[in-house]
Parts: C-alpha cells; sequence; structure tokens
C-alpha cells in the first residue's frame, strides 16, 4: 500500500504538471486561431472535442475547407470520431458555410498556419499524455480499500477520487477526524483576544493545498448535482438560508470541512 500512494502521489503531481502546459496550450492556440481562422472558437460547442480539433488539425486556413466538398468533410469526421453519417454531413455543412464568411488575417502558406499547427500538435500531445495519467492512477487507486468508498460520495468520479487518494495518502494514520481537518487546511483559525471569541474566522490554509483544491473541486460538483440524498447539497443549502447566513464561497469551504468528516468516518466505519 505504501508503495501504491507514493506512485499515486507522484503520478498526480506530474499530472498538474501536465495540466499547467495544457493551460499555456490553449491560450497560445486560441491566439493564434484568433488570426489564422477568425471565430472558429464559436462553430462548435467544444472547441477542443474531436469533431473541433479533427477539422481544424486537417483544414487550419478557411480556404483550405472552403471549396471541399461535404462528402470528404464529413467523411474525415466520421474517421476521427464516432458521429454518424448524417450528423458528420449537419457538421461538415456548418464548418464550409462558416470558411467562406471568414476574412483570415493571413494567406494558408504563411508562417502563422505553420505555427498553427505545431500548436495543434502540441496540445493533443499533452492532453494523450494527462489521459493515459489518469487512467494510470485510476488503475493504481483502485487496488486500495477505500477508493470505493470515495468514489461513492455523490460529485466524485473515478478521475477525482484517485487524485484525492493520491493527496491523501492512508487515511488510517488520522486517528481523530480534526487531525485530517487540519491536513486539509480547513480548521478555523484562532485568534481570541479581549472581547473577541475567535469565532468565524478565515480557515489557516497551513495544510495540503493540493488536497484542498481537489475537496474543494469535489464540493462544486456535488452542488450541482440534482439526486436525492445529497449530503453536501443539504448543507449547502442549510449554510445559505441559517439566520446568519454565509456568503457562497464561505458555505462551500464549510461543505470541504463536512465533505472531510464524511470521508473520515465512512474509511474509518
Amino acid at each position: 500500500s505504501e508503495r501504491i500512494y507514493h506512485e499515486l502521489r507522484e503520478l498526480s503531481w506530474y499530472y498538474e504538471d501536465v495540466l499547467v502546459h495544457i493551460r499555456k496550450d490553449k491560450v497560445a492556440f486560441r491566439a493564434q486561431l484568433d488570426i489564422v481562422f477568425p471565430g472558429y472558437d464559436t462553430l462548435f460547442e467544444d472547441l477542443y472535442g474531436s469533431v473541433s480539433m479533427a477539422i481544424i488539425e486537417k483544414y487550419p486556413h478557411p480556404e483550405m475547407i472552403e471549396n471541399k466538398s461535404v462528402n470528404t468533410v464529413s467523411k474525415l469526421i466520421q474517421k476521427k470520431t464516432c458521429h454518424h453519417e448524417a450528423t458528420s454531413k449537419v457538421k461538415a455543412i456548418k464548418a464550409i458555410e462558416f470558411s467562406k464568411t471568414v476574412y483570415s488575417g493571413c494567406n494558408k502558406d504563411d508562417i502563422e498556419v505553420i505555427i498553427l499547427k505545431r500548436l495543434i500538435d502540441n496540445l493533443k500531445a499533452h492532453l494523450n499524455e494527462a489521459e493515459a495519467i489518469i487512467n494510470e492512477m485510476i488503475h493504481l487507486a483502485q487496488d486500495l480499500p477505500n477508493f470505493e468508498i470515495i468514489r461513492s460520495i455523490p460529485g466524485i468520479g473515478d478521475n477525482l477520487a484517485a487524485r484525492i487518494l493520491a493527496e491523501l495518502g492512508d487515511i488510517s494514520r488520522f486517528k481523530k477526524f480534526s487531525q485530517l481537518v487540519a491536513y486539509v487546511g480547513v480548521d478555523p483559525r484562532i485568534n481570541e483576544s479581549g472581547q473577541e471569541d475567535g469565532q468565524h474566522l478565515h480557515i489557516t490554509k497551513k495544510g495540503n493545498k493540493r488536497l484542498r483544491c481537489l475537496l474543494y473541486l469535489a464540493v462544486t460538483c456535488a452542488l450541482r448535482l440534482k439526486t436525492d440524498n445529497n449530503k453536501i447539497k443539504e448543507f449547502y443549502i442549510k449554510k445559505m438560508q441559517q439566520s446568519n447566513p454565509m456568503c457562497s464561497k464561505a458555505a462551500k469551504i464549510a461543505c470541504v470541512n463536512k465533505l472531510v468528516r464524511i470521508i473520515h468516518n465512512m474509511c474509518k466505519n
């Protein structure tokens, strides 16, 4: 188990480093795309989806696709994605018609197009690497006894459960839930002086920053769900509707504290 936790932690840190590169790649890609193919990011709901990336990788300049037949572009979409012929034709027509209305900031043989192609290659490489890392993490985490327990909590899937376990480590070393709360860094800061009682203060933020961010993400995901028996969402509503209501962010931090207690009790019992 110690070896698995160690490997999970190392993979988690590497995964976060790859995510940093992905964010940088996306910023550079969007900036270059605005020059070469303005407005392309509004053409599809997901710019980084399989259909969008397949088209822009093959036809990075509007002049390259505007004279192509619908069947040619449709076959490309079918080859790169799992869409049926009818859906592929609709998306192909949409892309071809849009390219005819676009005025690019460069010619199709200019260096800007070459740079865009390289940025697409870098982005795809980092996305594939991130997917491979998280799959390996999930495969390792599945052998741990607490993986299924954490994954059963609303708002936490395979990805998040593996990353939480990577930062949490062996939970048996925390004898009390207060120790785990302190490790996460969501325990209230103590500052008593004179008439001040030290209550309702900011959290200490002295614990594991990565784990705190992951648990905050888990709370955010749980609040979006519309399932029954969602204790995190019920607790959030309670904090927002109490006599002295909290702001949304403070209520979410309180939910993180609640989630830590839930995880500790579920894994212990």
